[in-house]
């Protein structure tokens, strides 16, 4: 049975330890053990948004050839808005996977900063015609589109720079 001088001795390089462990994790800015989350974090957003975009782009794509005209929208603006929809969620995509490997040369970060900012772009223009032609007046019925506008407009402004600094990119 160790003595009660060893079991304190025990207990306080623990806590120790821990103190060390918080002082660090502090001056980072980051909680210890969750450098691994920036790194697909930014899913979460990438992912919902789209596939939101996608599935309203691929509706549109049909009557795209057929009768562009048939909602009330003019033919321009709805062939405009499915390719913006269908090419918007593919810049989504590959500005998400050039943010997850991060590679060294700076041109390829800047692609998929470009390519995140395009998509937000795209899905902001694309949503923002639709709450417009469709749901104007009526702002409780298209929740999803004002959701969808709101992740857009966060990709257009912060590309994929969100979550740290700039100059922090690891």
């Amino acid at each position: 049975m160790p003595s009660d001088m060893t079991v304190n001795s025990n207990t306080s390089k623990r806590q120790g330890l821990a103190q060390v462990v918080y002082t660090i994790g502090r001056r980072k800015g980051r909680v210890p053990g969750f450098d691994w989350s920036d790194r697909i974090a930014h899913w979460t957003i990438r992912i919902p948004l789209a596939g939101l975009l996608f599935y309203y782009g691929q509706q549109k794509f049909p009557s795209v050839f057929t009768s562009p005209g048939d909602f009330g929208v003019p033919a321009a603006l709805y062939i405009l808005a499915a390719f913006a929809e269908i090419f918007g969620a593919a810049a989504l995509i590959v500005g998400g996977v050039i943010e997850t490997f991060r590679p060294q040369l700076g041109k390829f970060r800047l692609a998929g900063d470009a390519l995140t900012r395009l998509g937000g772009f795209a899905g902001v223009a694309a949503v923002t015609g639709v709450i417009i032609y469709f749901y104007w007046g009526a702002l409780t019925i298209a929740d999803l589109q004002v959701m969808a506008l709101g992740l857009s407009a966060f990709m257009l402004l912060r590309g994929n720079k969100y979550g740290r600094k700039a100059t922090q990119r690891a």
